[in-house]
């Protein structure tokens, strides 16, 4: 307060000084000049004093005193009106006015308020250094935590700081030692970004998160690295039977891996030099399927046979390993005791004998098709193993069997299962062509054997069935013809059958009679 009184004073001096030397305006424009010395002397002195000054921490400061601006000191205002005058130099010439020392001061001025704090930058995250986290989940695989070959999706995941919201985050998956492969590209919303990428690839997988700084882009800010195994996903095969009877359908089951329900799988055999579906079936809970496989019935051959699903994730097949299983010729025969209703067309009252002398052999036979087939004969009951022995043998030696049906489908009618190629046993009937003579099949004890390809000739000299006349030639060897050296006939001639082959002058290439 000294100082500035002092101040005062000398430019009260000076203004007298002045006022006797000049005119009224001369004296108007010093005391502005002069004002705005003491503003400046007065903003030094706070200076100086501030710098001096020792901080209150917590004692709030008085309300400053005398720091506005120092008005401009006027002349009496008895002083008589000036005019205008020339201008002035910028600083006075005064002696007065520059010899006005600096102020000292000889104690700290009253203490002032802090500064304000400035305000944040509108744009915080700008400010901060830019950074980004990264993680890496799964999601709707069948296992929680767990990452699977083509089932369920990585969650990528992360927050940032530095970055604001819309910068775009790339996720890329390393393809190599120094090579990595951008997979999804997603936005920073709320300090955050989340991006969602189908599972494909078994193996292991390492991925990490990425993004250039906007306006330099050749500054990139990434994460760490994060490694993790994706386990295969597939479906197995489980061993079938590797010979089975033609006729019957192996049971193909298997599972997939990892467990899950309701996965159709399609089981694929090779055939026309490719795999080709041929069924398909779904897993239960337990992710196991079984099925029986009804492909290639009665058909003689190997089979190579997969299993087949399609992928969830891509447009490809998972495969199983693959299994080779043989439809094989087996007689598979079976007796049984011959019911009233397999002899209904072909016993009647006075035959001389009915269904409790008789057996029903059941076996498979061959066909002209070259397919496996089922068939039947009826014959007398001790003689259930020959007729077996015969036509294993037959089979084995692949001898083809037109029909092996019941004569009840012909209405036990010879001439018309004759007609029909129709193997058979038991008949009760007379002698085709001879009306008096009761027929050995009536008994039991006969059979006939593909009636096209080895025709009958009756004692007339006449040809059964007439659609069999184009076998008469016996020169000409053909599929399913009979001679001595057939197997059929040299196995049922061991076992006392006799063959009509040989009969002459009549000739019955299709029968055989049993002479004991």
């Amino acid at each position: 307060m000294a100082d500035r009184k002092l101040v005062e004073r000398t430019g009260e001096r000076s203004i007298r000084t002045s006022l006797s030397h000049h005119s009224q305006a001369a004296v108007s424009r010093w005391s502005r000049g002069l004002a705005v010395i003491l503003a400046l002397v007065t903003s030094t002195v706070a200076s100086v004093s501030l710098a001096h000054a020792e901080p209150a921490a917590s004692t709030p400061s008085p309300t400053p005193v005398g720091l506005g601006p120092t008005p401009s000191v006027a002349a009496p205002s008895a002083s008589p009106s000036i005019g205008p005058s020339p201008a002035s130099p910028a600083s006075p010439a005064s002696p007065s006015s520059s010899a006005v020392p600096a102020p000292t001061p000889t104690q700290p001025p009253p203490l002032t308020a802090a500064p304000p704090t400035p305000a944040p930058p509108e744009d915080a995250a700008a400010s901060e250094p830019a950074a980004l986290t990264f993680s890496v989940g799964s999601t709707g695989g069948p296992v929680a935590g767990a990452f699977y070959q083509d089932l369920g999706s990585y969650v990528f995941q992360g927050r940032v700081t530095g970055l604001a919201d819309g910068t775009m985050i790339t996720i890329s998956r390393r393809s190599g030692p120094t090579t990595f492969v951008p997979i999804a590209r997603t936005a920073v919303t709320g300090g955050a970004y989340r991006a969602l990428v189908r599972v494909s690839d078994a193996g292991t997988q390492t991925f990490r998160a990425s993004t250039v700084i906007s306006g330099d882009p050749d500054r990139e800010v990434g994460s760490v690295w994060v490694r993790l195994t994706v386990a295969d996903s597939g479906v197995r095969l489980d061993r079938p039977v590797s010979k089975i009877d033609a006729l019957q359908n192996p049971t193909i089951s298997g599972s997939v891996f990892p467990v899950r329900a309701q996965v159709k799988i399609n089981i694929e055999v090779w055939r026309n030099q490719t795999y080709q579906a041929v069924g398909s079936t779904v897993t239960d809970a337990s992710g196991r399927f079984r099925m029986s496989l009804g492909y290639g019935n009665g058909i003689l051959a190997n089979y190579a046979v997969r299993l087949a699903y399609r992928a969830v994730n891509t447009n490809r097949w998972e495969h199983s390993g693959s299994y080779v299983f043989t439809r094989t010729a087996v007689l598979n025969a079976k007796v049984t005791t011959t019911t009233a209703a397999e002899v209904a067309k072909t016993y009647r009252r006075g035959c001389p004998v009915g269904a409790s002398k008789l057996r029903t052999v059941t076996m498979n036979f061959l066909g002209r098709d070259k397919r496996m087939h089922r068939g039947m004969i009826i014959i007398r009951t001790d003689l259930t193993q020959e007729v077996i022995r015969g036509f294993g043998l037959a089979l084995a030696h692949r001898y083809p069997v037109a029909k092996m049906n019941n004569p009840n489908v012909y209405g036990g009618n010879d001439p018309t299962q004759m007609s029909a190629n129709n193997t058979s046993g038991f008949n009760c009937r007379k002698v085709v062509g001879n009306p008096y003579a009761q027929s050995p099949h009536s008994y039991g004890i006969a059979l006939d054997v593909n009636t096209v390809q080895n025709p009958y000739r009756d004692s007339r000299g006449k040809w059964w069935p007439s659609n069999g006349k184009a076998y008469i030639d016996r020169s000409d060897k053909r599929w399913g013809m009979l001679y001595q050296d057939s197997d059929l006939t040299s196995s049922l001639r061991g076992d006392n059958f006799f063959w009509g082959g040989l009969w002459n002058p009549g000739r019955d290439y299709q029968h055989f009679q049993y002479t004991r």
